[in-house]
């Protein structure tokens, strides 16, 4: 009767063992399985990666692509261009917001030898507000509203825009180029800008450094020289 139970015991054991060893391979298996479909392998990590460094090489490209179609379309020489400037002035007395009004520059006018011009005018309907134009690839973008202050006194940096001869500023280049040619290791300038000052304008630059020289310049309204000596 004891011969029997222990055979019986002994075959509960002896599965009882294979049960444990089969549990275990399967827990085994499963966690594999798991370790193997974690977060670093999954199918769903992979396109998202991708997708973020597809846009970020788009995105790229595009910022690329404007910035080199600006270049091609942008002209150079600007500055010496009298008739460029003339159509630039044409062009933004034609503006349709002004139709009809008289237009006023404010405080100053930057050219660039890039063919931009950037500058202010007084807001057509309100007199207290005043707007920023860029001219660029040869059109006249705006307008961008300018934030003043209570202590700015709009009145007092205004100049009629018809009073402005945009060809002022080809003279003001030429004069430069031809005082830099007399002047050792001079260049020509890329940024002419004129500030209102009582009722006309001032034109800078009132400079012209070489190597070895200094030497002052400055210029009536219609770009021609004033004075012109060393420093």
């Amino acid at each position: 009767m004891l011969t029997n139970r222990h055979k019986v015991l002994g075959i509960l054991l002896i599965l009882g063992c294979f049960s444990c060893n089969q549990l275990m391979d399967t827990f085994n298996d499963t966690f594999k399985e798991k370790k193997e479909d974690g977060p670093g392998n999954t199918g769903h990590s992979s396109p998202v990666t991708s997708s973020v460094t597809i846009e970020s090489h788009v995105s790229r490209d595009t910022v690329r692509t404007t910035y080199s179609s600006r270049n091609t379309t942008r002209k150079l020489n600007f500055l010496s261009d009298e008739a460029g400037l003339r159509e630039a002035e044409k062009s933004l007395l034609a503006l349709p917001a002004y139709a009809g009004k008289k237009m006023y520059l404010y405080d100053d006018i930057h050219t660039y030898d890039d063919g931009r011009i950037n500058l202010q005018l007084r807001h057509p309907e309100n007199p207290d507000y005043v707007d920023a134009w860029h001219f660029a690839d040869g059109q006249w973008k705006g307008p961008e509203p300018v934030q003043l202050s209570v202590r700015n006194k709009v009145e007092e940096k205004l100049l009629p825009l018809d009073e402005i001869d945009f060809t002022s500023i080809t003279r003001i280049y030429k004069n430069i180029v031809e005082k830099s040619a007399t002047i050792e290791g001079a260049k020509p300038p890329t940024h002419i800008y004129g500030i209102v000052r009582g009722k006309g304008l001032a034109w800078y630059p009132t400079s012209i450094s070489g190597s070895r020289e200094r030497y002052a310049i400055s210029f009536h309204q219609d770009g021609s020289i004033d004075k012109f000596f060393r420093e």
